[in-house]
């Protein structure tokens, strides 16, 4: 198995990358993993798999500084809770399709011979990125225009039983089958990605539950935790997590999580939105970068 070596210079950038990755986490409820996955890869030349691995249990540390740091009431646990059992299955079948493509080695597409997972990986990363940057900006962007509008989600017009219901969140009534569902959906990408879900998630929550941004944020912050520790046991299994390079974001990254949950709770979620699909954009370039690298490499 792959062990990396560790020279000061990477170690140094690890530590940096680690605190601006763990504070973005803190300050849009978001894993990190879909910043640290592809520069990993790219930038370090770590293999895909073991970038997945180590990013996932890399991410149970900024995302319990986090929590830590929000101090969730119990409502913001209960919808979580709920998604649990989705989420597990979710991530067993992620890991698992991460794994198959490893065995699998190369894809054949047009000619050229390209490595199966870090194109599916990548290439997964960009179509997600691109919509999700896309839909947020429009958001932000037209925002101004509906001051007034209060969106419900689509989620929350389905009444599939049964209903569950939780007082702290506005609406308070949500779907447990809906939920379940999109659980197995975050797991799949947290499995398969490293990304722990929160780039999904916290759209999700918007637009499909209709929680206003502040909530979302909070909520996402309790599933990422929860799936990180679920992905990182399966990775740990399948021998996915690199402890040096673990270590070596954490120790940043926990404490940029902290301040950036501070920094988050206190601006408005016009600029949220904004920042978020702003962040997603550039890291969804980075991508596609790696992606024409790849490409003209097999060439």
């Amino acid at each position: 198995r792959f062990m990396f070596d560790w020279p000061v210079t990477s170690l140094i950038i690890a530590f940096c990358v680690g605190g601006v990755v763990g504070f973005l986490s803190g300050l849009f409820g978001v894993g990190g993993g879909f910043l640290l996955v592809p520069f990993l890869n790219a930038a370090l030349g770590i293999p895909m798999t073991f970038a997945v691995g180590s990013t996932a249990c890399y991410t149970i540390g900024p995302a319990t500084a986090a929590l830590l740091a929000k101090k969730p009431s119990i409502g913001y646990i209960q919808l979580p809770l709920i998604l649990a059992g989705g989420l597990f299955v979710g991530v067993w079948a992620g890991e698992h399709s991460l794994d198959s493509l490893q065995v699998m080695e190369t894809i054949t597409l047009f000619g050229r011979s390209l490595p199966s997972v870090d194109l599916m990986v990548l290439s997964s990363y960009a179509v997600l990125m691109t919509g999700i940057s896309a839909a947020s900006l429009w958001d932000a962007l037209s925002s101004g225009t509906s001051q007034g509008v209060r969106r419900r989600g689509l989620f929350a017009q389905v009444r599939l039983r049964p209903v569950t219901d939780i007082p702290d969140l506005r609406p308070s009534q949500h779907s447990i089958p809906l939920l379940a569902w999109t659980g197995v959906a975050v797991g799949f990408l947290s499995g398969f990605l490293g990304m722990s879900g929160g780039l999904v998630l916290v759209p999700a929550a918007v637009y499909l539950l209709g929680l206003r941004v502040h909530a979302a944020t909070t909520i996402t912050i309790v599933v990422v935790w929860i799936v990180s520790v679920q992905s990182t046991i399966l990775h740990a299994l399948h021998g996915n997590v690199q402890l040096p390079l673990v270590g070596a974001l954490l120790l940043s990254g926990t404490i940029g999580a902290s301040v950036g949950a501070q920094v988050g709770s206190k601006l408005p979620a016009s600029r949220l939105k904004l920042g978020f699909g702003l962040l997603v954009l550039v890291s969804a370039g980075i991508v596609f970068v790696k992606l024409w690298i790849l490409w003209q490499s097999a060439a």
